[in-house]
């Protein structure tokens, strides 16, 4: 390092530090005055608007203690026995002695509206309560009045002379005034004092007159209404002024003091900044090309900071050299299990190039890794002409992932010169890093394609027969209303129970490889499930009235809405209703029940069937193809009901349970379901 650089930046540093101290001198000494200015101003005019609540309410305590003093007065025995005989001497001497020790300045009684007897100088108007002023506006008195009970008609007015110093505020700097409303006041003053009078309320002068530097008027209200007098308050001009130059001193002073502290501390920081971070930038360069060898010293300096940044940055370059040994270690660990999967695992990226790919997926495309990174994944692994997710689609496996989450294709694919069988499983890709697993397809997932295919296959070729025969059947019995053969009629009903109960078999079957490849989707309607379940009911009727089975609907009326899929709610019901029509026995009845909660609505199902044995209350009876061949009915189902019925109630966000019957011996379900929609739609 050269020689002079150090010096160079502590000259940069001394000018930039003493130019800042300076400019904010220069700026607090141009914006302090009138700033401590105006503070002391509003601090002056809320000092007057304190001082004159103040004393209102000082004003407000000498009204009271004269109220008590004169009903003191006249609850007084002596006073009534003078007055009961009429003593008025008796009464003049007593009252006199009252005055003195009370500290009034007058007391009067009055006998029938004349004056009995008094003691002191009375005020102007003795009729009147509260505050009064002499003639020349200058002598203020306070009147109180009370009535005596007994002996009646007579009446004791006391009076007391107020001072300003019987205010007794607290701040001796603050003058107060009581006027009178109508006080002559100079111009801006006896504006002031109108418009308190005017409006009722008090206020400061932002431009007070004369020698106060902040003037507040506040109105004195007598007891009821009305307005008696103006409070006024006011700081004079020299108390502010003396206050400012105190401030001003002490703020010139500190300035100072600070300008100086702020050059020493800007060239002693400068001195010992320099070079110690000319050092420490030099080791941080080395340790951004990636030189994590040589160890970072810590400066010739005492500083704290440079100390401890030198210890950060050493901190840090071992902490790096350490964390990229265990990046090493770790890939190499997860290398080695990726390797030992059974499965093909393939990483791409966002453009689906291969990033990465382990030892099993080359094995099964028989490729070296260096024929597979970098190269796009359907260029390295191409399902052959109408293999892959289906027959005419043109997404692969990894474009159906980015839009359902997750997809999984089996399928003939080019490996080698020649085709092999895999199964393909892709997932959403996250950070931009897309994964799939690849492997041979096995006897099982084969015959599991294999039956899903027929089952499709046959449930699509049925529904179009079904249909026409239930629209045909439909037609032949209104063709046989009103001709009176009951023959027929029965043969017919019983023709239209089979369609139905088939039709509602291949609707199952479907449904059932719907849901295990998740392809069934959920409508998002407002469902009214009393009017739902009527129908479902309704729609049963044939096959419940072939047994003489009962249908009791108790379904109580709600404001209630449940949000779902219609249609597939009136499956999960039907295929409820069919469960208890193959189990409860001939003249029976099925109870169906609708409970309304605050946040779920509650549908039950009951018959009068043989029940569910305690040890299958153990097993999952809503799995697939799930059946008790100790219980089942003449009438054999798929054992699809249950499984389609739970699997659709929690795609809705519920629950399907079963309890102890309430009714009977039978069994009982339940489908609970969340008023606000949690459905997966």
């Amino acid at each position: 390092m050269a020689a002079g650089r150090p010096l160079r930046l502590l000259h940069l540093l001394l000018a930039s530090h003493v130019g800042l101290v300076a400019l904010l001198a220069l700026l607090l000494l141009a914006t302090g005055t009138g700033i401590i200015h105006a503070s002391l101003v509003e601090r002056a005019q809320a000092q007057v608007a304190q001082a004159a609540t103040e004393a209102q309410a000082r004003l407000l305590y000498q009204r009271q203690d004269l109220a008590v003093v004169a009903g003191l007065l006249v609850e007084r025995p002596t006073l009534r026995r003078f007055l009961a005989r009429a003593d008025a001497s008796a009464a003049r001497a007593f009252v006199d002695d009252f005055r003195r020790t009370g500290r009034l300045d007058y007391i009067g009684v009055f006998r029938h509206g004349v004056l009995f007897a008094e003691s002191g100088s009375p005020p102007a108007n003795l009729m009147s309560n509260g505050l009064q002023f002499g003639a020349d506006g200058e002598q203020r008195w306070l009147v109180a009045s009370e009535a005596v009970e007994s002996p009646p008609g007579h009446r004791v007015v006391v009076a007391r002379q107020l001072t300003v110093e019987a205010l007794d505020l607290n701040d001796e700097a603050v003058r107060v005034q009581l006027l009178a409303p109508t006080a002559r006041a100079s111009d801006g003053l006896g504006t002031a004092i109108r418009h308190v009078l005017v409006t009722g309320s008090g206020e400061t002068l932002k431009e007070p007159t004369g020698d106060a530097a902040a003037i507040h008027l506040e109105p004195v209200r007598r007891e009821p209404g009305g307005i008696e007098a103006v409070l006024v308050t006011s700081l004079p001009r020299s108390a502010l002024i003396s206050e400012l130059l105190e401030w001003l001193f002490a703020f010139m002073a500190g300035s100072l003091a600070m300008v100086a502290v702020a050059v020493a501390v800007a060239v002693w920081l400068a001195r010992r900044i320099a070079d110690p971070f000319a050092q420490l930038a030099a080791a941080a360069e080395r340790l951004g090309v990636g030189n994590l060898e040589g160890r970072i010293r810590r400066p010739d300096t005492r500083l704290v900071e440079p100390n401890a940044f030198a210890r950060s940055l050493e901190d840090m370059r071992l902490q790096i050299r350490a964390l990229a040994e265990n990046e090493r270690h770790q890939r190499n660990e997860l290398d080695m299990v990726l390797d030992g999967v059974g499965d093909g695992i393939v990483a791409m990226d966002a453009d689906e190039n291969v990033i990465y790919a382990n030892r099993r997926f080359l094995e099964l495309l028989d490729l070296k890794e260096a024929d597979v990174i970098g190269r796009r994944f359907d260029d390295v692994l191409s399902a052959l002409p109408g293999q892959g997710l289906e027959a005419g689609q043109a997404t692969t496996p990894l474009q159906q992932a980015r839009l359902k989450g997750s997809a999984h294709a089996t399928g003939d694919y080019r490996v080698g010169g020649g085709a092999r069988k895999l199964v393909i499983r892709s997932y959403a890709p996250s950070r931009n890093r897309q994964v799939a697993i690849v492997r041979e397809e096995t006897p099982a997932e084969a015959s599991r394609v294999m039956r899903d295919a027929i089952v499709a296959n046959l449930s699509h070729e049925f529904q179009t027969p079904i249909a026409a025969q239930i629209a045909s059947i439909e037609l032949l019995q209104d063709h046989l209303a009103g001709r009176g053969d009951d023959t027929a009629k029965r043969l017919v009903d019983a023709q239209f129970r089979g369609a139905l109960r088939l039709s509602q078999l291949v609707d199952n079957l479907l449904d059932s490889v719907r849901l295990e490849h998740g392809e069934l989707r959920l409508r998002r309607d407002q469902v009214d499930l009393v009017k739902l379940v009527e129908e479902c009911a309704e729609l049963m009727r044939p096959l419940t009235e072939q047994r003489n089975q009962k249908v009791a609907l108790h379904l109580p009326a709600s404001e209630q809405r449940l949000t779902g899929d219609t249609q597939r709610l009136s499956q999960v019901v039907i295929n409820l209703l069919a469960n208890a029509n193959k189990f409860a026995p001939d003249d029976s009845t099925i109870w169906v029940d609708i409970v309304w909660g605050e946040e779920t609505v509650s549908l039950w199902v009951e018959d009068e069937g043989p029940g569910i044995p305690p040890m299958a209350r153990t097993a999952d009876l809503f799995a697939p193809f799930r059946r008790a061949p100790d219980q089942e009915p003449s009438q054999r189902g798929t054992g699809l009901g249950l499984a389609i019925a739970r699997a659709l109630v929690e795609r809705h966000g519920g629950e399907i349970v079963i309890t102890e019957p309430q009714r009977c011996s039978g069994a009982r379900f339940g489908v609970v379901l969340p008023l606000e929609a949690a459905c997966a739609f």
